[in-house]
């Protein structure tokens, strides 16, 4: 027995198989994803631009969400894995970027912190600057208005 707020008793509701069916041959239907409202597909798109040495700058365009944040985080990790070890992310063409995003490019600059590198940002729209604020991430990445700027410190 379970209890309300007033420490009433109160009797445990219990699905009929029926309904337990009918709950699983919906979710096994829709393949147990869900989907966008609408069905809007989310592009991401990233380019190395610049390459000197050690460091990339890589101009990203697009919505980083959990759909495309592990595309993003396999890009980077490439350069990583490639020697270069100070990256800047140009975020100029960057619509969004949610939580998983965030996660995604604080998982880079630690993989680039293990060689003494990091990971910039630049071109921040001012929402996404303020997000950066208020998870104190603008710490982690110094995000900066010029990507050559940004090479340089």
């Amino acid at each position: 027995m379970n209890t309300n707020v007033s420490g009433i008793p109160t009797p445990r509701r219990r699905r009929s198989a029926a309904r337990e069916g009918a709950t699983a041959g919906a979710r096994a239907a829709r393949g147990a994803v869900r989907r966008c409202p609408g069905g809007t597909r989310r592009d991401l798109t990233a380019r190395v631009v610049r390459r000197d040495g050690a460091s990339a700058v890589v101009e990203i365009v697009g919505e980083i969400d959990v759909h495309t944040s592990g595309r993003l985080r396999a890009i980077l990790v490439a350069l990583a894995d490639e020697g270069r070890t100070h990256i800047v992310a140009d975020f100029t063409g960057v619509r969004f970027c949610d939580a998983a995003g965030l996660g995604a490019l604080v998982g880079v600059n630690n993989r680039l912190g293990r060689d003494g590198g990091s990971l910039r940002l630049t071109g921040v729209r001012p929402a996404q600057r303020r997000i950066l604020q208020i998870t104190r991430l603008d710490q982690l990445f110094r995000p900066r208005d010029d990507a050559g700027d940004t090479l340089t410190t």
